[in-house]
């Protein structure tokens, strides 16, 4: 019994020896271990190849979204429905700005969005042999930061079979599909690298607990979030093989050990459409020139010579800083810019957005909208249709700079009365600039400033457009019954005053209880000089039609009719009146019979 137990207990100790000497069949090497899943809203693609418009471009993107379903790294069930539906709550529409996409991705509890482009399609060759060849371009866009965290830009073939002729529209369908498979793969191959703080070390560097294993290079920029916001940047600086160090580039709130760090993507090509305006990161980019003794050499005499040039270039604080990076807002009248630039702001003295300036760089430019309030330019925007009519003399005060003076002078522009569509005007972003240049001493008190002006932004043509309000309806007037048969007939139709400067119109139709009724828009309808506008024959049908059901009987509708003047810079805006301006209408009960 004795030997039986010793026997047993040497099987034992000699299985436990031999399962620490064999790879254990159930363990999951470090290599595969799931990456996280990140939830990702996919933007519709732009198309910038000018072939198909829209369609093409909606082709595109559900391919991208489909080869995304397929990897378990991304989450792409944000629907372009939702996405709509977030839209139209947020006052978003498209093009979107980088800071529509944050506030987007944080109304939908996305980690992530996405845009992209249909770069170039190209066909070549003819009969069995004829070819297509698409180029998508996507970047991922972190939610809390506005950064690039992931992205690609792949071409995709069709390919050609023998015997088999397919239409140019097959090819293309054919491209776009492999295009997007190989996007999606360069993106799920690379990994995202990120990381924990472990300690600080010092005032301003930190040890992260990944490295080069996890992908960590030297150089590499990481934003570094607590409860999914940002609140700082680093720059790594030295890594090992499972840690690394890294700079503290910038600190909102000081980071800490369990702060989670995330790279910064490098996109390796970007079309035109993705590279507008972005989000800088607050952080300083990474250092183009070697970093090694000929490297830094090359920086002081670079960096001489653009002194010597800007000296030679510019006198009296002129012009020495980019110019503003304008934008266009969700009215034909709000104005965008980078919050970001200048150094968050901190260098703005004021802001000001100048009307029908020509080249001026002085105060003789008329200041149409001006502010020094650092709170408005953190908003990032402003809207001026609201200033519109000008009942009396608009006066606004401003800082000048006048011809050789190096401090600005206080003084204010004069506007005369102006209503609504009497002009197109052109309007520009313009700063002025503020930097220390010196410390107060014993003999003097007080600090000494610097102040520049840097050119005008780019220009934007844009027009006060009188809205549609109630008081401007003709037809059905406001909590009218309106009868589908009338329409149908043509003794009813929707009826409006016309409006100064505008070149077209379209309708909305609406139930002022969500889904209670039918949600109907009309097509264009251009503006052809009479007092009064209405929809066309065809769209008085199709409303009729719309309307054309029992269960819609005695139900409230509103109907709001927007308005834009083509020549404008922002093609994509539209003046339409407030909710509480909307005019109602109630669905007439349907003749006997009627389904």
């Amino acid at each position: 019994m004795q030997i039986r137990a010793i026997r047993s207990l040497c099987y034992t100790l000699v299985i436990a020896l031999l399962t620490t000497l064999t790879p254990a069949p159930f363990t999951q090497p470090a290599s595969a271990q799931l990456m996280p899943t990140y939830s990702v809203g996919v933007i519709d693609f732009a198309n910038e190849s000018g072939v198909q418009g829209e369609l093409l471009a909606r082709l595109a993107t559900d391919a991208v979204v489909v080869e995304m379903s397929k990897s378990n790294r991304y989450d792409v069930s944000i629907t372009r429905t939702m996405m709509q539906a977030k839209m139209d709550e947020l006052g978003i529409r498209s093009p979107m700005t980088k800071i529509d996409l944050i506030r987007l991705g944080e109304a939908l509890s996305a980690d992530a969005m996405m845009q992209g482009s249909v770069r170039t399609v190209q066909l070549s060759g003819s009969g069995p042999n004829r070819r297509a060849s698409v180029t998508l371009v996507a970047q991922m866009i972190d939610q809390a930061s506005g950064e690039i965290i992931n992205g690609a830009a792949q071409t995709g073939t069709s390919t050609a079979r023998v015997g088999y002729t397919a239409d140019d529209n097959a090819l293309i369908a054919e491209a776009i599909n492999a295009a997007a498979y190989l996007t999606v793969r360069t993106m799920v191959d690379y990994v995202i690298p990120e990381a924990t703080v472990m300690m600080n070390v010092g005032d301003d560097k930190v040890m992260i607990n990944k490295g080069v294993r996890a992908g960590i290079k030297p150089g590499m920029r990481m934003i570094v979030l607590r409860n999914r916001e940002i609140i700082g940047y680093l720059q790594v600086t030295t890594t090992a093989a499972d840690d690394a160090f890294a700079t503290v580039l910038k600190s909102v709130s000081g980071i800490q050990p369990e702060d989670k760090a995330r790279a910064i993507y490098d996109m390796p090509t970007v079309s035109a459409a993705l590279k507008s305006e972005s989000l800088p990161s607050g952080a300083p980019k990474k250092d183009r020139i070697g970093s090694g003794v000929g490297g830094k050499m090359v920086k002081l005499f670079v960096t001489i010579g653009v002194l010597v040039g800007l000296g030679s270039l510019f006198q009296s604080g002129r012009g020495v800083s980019d110019s503003p990076k304008a934008g266009m807002g969700k009215s034909n009248l709000e104005f965008t810019w980078n919050p970001k630039q200048y150094d968050y702001g901190n260098s703005v003295y004021e802001l000001q957005i100048v009307r029908d300036a020509g080249d001026a760089m002085d105060g003789t430019a008329p200041v149409f909208w001006a502010t020094q309030d650092v709170g408005l330019w953190n908003q990032g925007s402003i809207d001026l249709s609201k200033i519109y009519p000008i009942i009396a003399p608009r006066i606004v005060a401003h800082s000048r700079m006048a011809s050789g003076a190096s401090t600005p002078s206080a003084t204010s522009s004069e506007f005369a009365p102006e209503g609504y569509g009497e002009r197109q005007h052109t309007y520009r972003l313009r700063v002025i600039l503020r930097s220390r240049a010196g410390e107060s001493s014993e003999e003097s008190s007080g600090t000494t400033y610097k102040y520049e002006i840097p050119n005008f932004s780019k220009a934007i043509l844009a027009t006060a457009i009188q809205p549609v309000t109630r008081d401007r309806v003709v037809s059905p007037v406001d909590g009218d019954l309106l009868f589908a048969t009338e329409l149908l007939d043509g003794t009813s139709t929707l009826k409006w005053m016309r409006s100064d400067m505008v070149t077209r119109y379209r309708v909305i139709v609406e139930p002022v209880t969500p889904g209670a009724g039918p949600v109907w828009s009309s097509g264009m309808i251009s503006n052809t000089g009479d007092a009064e506008v209405s929809i066309s024959d065809a769209d008085r049908l199709s409303l009729a039609r719309a309307l054309n059901n029992s269960i819609y009987n005695d139900v409230v509708m509103r109907w709001r009719v927007e308005s834009q003047n083509e020549a404008d810079s922002n093609k994509a805006a539209w003046t339409s009146p407030e909710e509480f301006e909307t005019p109602r209408f109630v669905i007439g009960p349907m003749p006997p019979g009627t389904p």
